[in-house]
């Protein structure tokens, strides 16, 4: 028998006014009004694809997209097993090469996959959101979603985040289900979705308790044992996915790993000497994938005198980041304090691609990030949590979900990208909010409205504020642009990507170096001249620099000059054959 679930009178009314009993969480999801947001969320996807096709960074891609589709290439050649354990979480390149097989390997058919994908997720929020709540906050939530900025962004971009939505979408709605129906097969669901979201977000596993504790508490405080047949078809739903992968990893490896050995890595990183809440490569200077994992093994190595299994390095990272934070308990606690502020942040922080840089191309794209976006998202969700607290009983696994999720980003570094699983969860709780000010009027009891309010303006003014430097970090997206616009030959139009991050961060050395690069590139090296030396005057040590000023210096005629920017370029890398070679030159008559 189906179970009904009303919500208290008083949750009714704070969310929508007063309402009947009859409108309870196991009535199906309104199919027309789902079917106006996933059609919404499409149109939408197909015009900022349609859009952005020419922005530098897509094709050939860059980071950690031109890793995803060699290791898919490699997949869909007949490369299926691999030669290593998973450093990185492999289903997303498994998803890519299936899409080659079938349409090919072309950046564009990626995009228009994952169109798809993103508004399916929107479908399955409604859907899931219908369970958990009604049919107007399952509508809302498939609603914003479907609008939402960042969510078409990472939808159009090669990236495993729009996979992730997918599969945390497809989660909520395998609990929905479950919520509403109690059966085995939504049991099954749950365990199988969440298998395939620990393969594209490690960090999952977090959540891997949440349905566990929900199928045998739920209803009552003592374990309803009647419910091990839905325990176990959650856990063979899960183990479908994750052993296969762990027998892989044993097979290359000679390790059980269910998912990937990044974890010791990425933990030293968030948390090590260094560490200021976002991603710093372990060796200065090596930020592409390729270097990630040769770096993590080498140093581990290097460090313990033998060749390390994977699980050990991930162990040794993981040890060295506890020692220094029982070292220097005080830092670290203000760090964690820190990521938790950056997590909430309405900045989305970039990896190697970022939203400025595609907003160039797209106007509406542009327009609708600067009103939707995470600073409006988070007090909308806060006081639509303290509108819906009547229905705890029913939400509590999502607020696990949200909470753990915090957690999980804030316990290594922040980026946008990783984030960006939390959003879906906060959806429904923003429609209610959204419900609950139309209704602000009939809400009782008034100290909950007044607690929603003071949540939801502190969680305004918390997430709006600038906490780091935005316009240096978007000026690291347009210098990345330029570079890639640079390797097409395209050199004047990397210039004026180049000179737009010098706008926003006049003081970057990195970018002045880029500028002057292309200048010289295009044979300008008068102008490159000034950008080097400016380059050298903001970091002396940026590696090549000098070497770079002094062939420019010599080319128009500088000579002196440019022997003593050789010479320091020699001092700065002794094993700089090219710079020995040019002072040796020069100093001959």
């Amino acid at each position: 028998m189906p179970r009904t679930c009303h919500p208290s009178h008083d949750g009714q009314e704070l969310v929508a006014g007063r309402r009947t009993e009859n409108d309870s969480v196991d009535r199906p999801p309104s199919t027309y009004g789902l079917l106006i947001a996933v059609v919404l969320a499409l149109v939408i996807r197909v015009a900022y694809v349609a859009d952005t096709r020419d922005v530098p960074t897509l094709d050939p891609p860059i980071g950690d997209a031109a890793a995803y589709v060699d290791w898919a290439k490699r997949i869909a050649a007949g490369d299926w097993i691999g030669s290593e354990p998973f450093y990185q979480a492999p289903l997303y390149p498994y998803v890519l090469a299936i899409t080659f097989r079938v349409w090919g390997d072309s950046v564009e058919y990626i995009r228009w996959m994952q169109c798809a994908l993103g508004a399916a997720a929107a479908g399955l929020l409604g859907i899931a959101a219908t369970w958990f709540f009604d049919k107007r906050i399952g509508i809302g939530a498939s609603l914003l979603l479907a609008v939402y900025p960042t969510a078409v962004y990472f939808d159009g971009l090669v990236q495993k985040a729009s996979l992730t939505n997918f599969l945390v979408c497809a989660l909520l709605a395998s609990m929905g289900w479950w919520r509403a129906r109690s059966g085995w097969v939504a049991a099954w669901c749950c365990g199988f979705a969440l298998g395939l979201l620990i393969l594209t977000r490690e960090n999952a596993l977090i959540w891997l308790p949440i349905p566990l504790i929900a199928f045998l508490w739920t209803g009552g405080l003592s374990p309803q044992w009647s419910r091990i047949p839905m325990v176990l078809a959650y856990l063979i739903g899960a183990a479908l996915v994750l052993v296969p992968v762990g027998m892989c990893n044993r097979t290359v490896g000679g390790e059980w790993s269910l998912s990937t050995f990044q974890a010791g890595p990425n933990f030293f990183i968030g948390n090590g000497p260094d560490a200021d809440g976002r991603y710093r490569p372990l060796v200065p200077g090596h930020e592409t994938p390729e270097h990630e994992r040769t770096d993590a093994v080498s140093l581990a190595d290097s460090a313990l005198g033998r060749p390390l299994t994977s699980r050990e390095v991930s162990q040794y990272w993981f040890r060295k980041s506890v020692d220094e934070i029982l070292a220097h308990p005080g830092r670290w606690m203000r760090l964690l304090g820190y990521k938790v502020l950056l997590t909430g942040n309405h900045y989305e922080i970039a990896d190697v691609e970022s939203e400025c840089v595609y907003a160039k191309s797209s106007g509406v794209f542009d327009l609708a990030r600067r009103f939707w976006h995470f600073g409006v998202l988070c007090p909308l969700a806060v006081f639509g949590f303290f509108g819906t607290w009547g229905w705890r009983n029913r939400l509590w696994p999502l607020h696990a979900m949200i909470l753990t999720g915090i957690a999980a980003v804030a316990a290594f570094y922040v980026l946008g990208r990783y984030r960006f699983p939390i959003i879906p969860l906060m959806m429904p709780f923003a429609a209610a909010g959204i419900l609950a000010v139309r209704n602000v009027g009939s809400i009782r009891p008034r100290l909950r409205l007044l607690m929603g309010l003071g949540a939801a303006v502190v969680a305004a003014v918390g997430s709006n504020i600038s906490i780091q430097d935005e316009e240096r970090l978007d000026a690291l997206a347009w210098m990345n642009a330029g570079a890639a616009v640079a390797k097409t030959g395209d050199v004047e139009s990397a210039i004026g990507y180049f000179q737009t991050a010098l706008r926003l961060h006049s003081e970057s050395a990195e970018a002045h170096n880029n500028i002057a690069m292309a200048l010289a590139l295009d044979g300008r090296f008068d102008q490159a001249v000034a950008h080097y030396e400016r380059a050298i005057a903001l970091q002396p040590i940026l590696v090549g620099t000098h070497y770079n000023l002094a062939v420019a210096l010599e080319r128009i005629g500088r000579t002196e000059n440019a022997l003593a920017h050789y010479r320091a370029a020699v001092a700065q890398d002794p094993d700089d054959a090219e710079a020995r070679a040019a002072v040796e030159r020069l100093r001959t008559p």
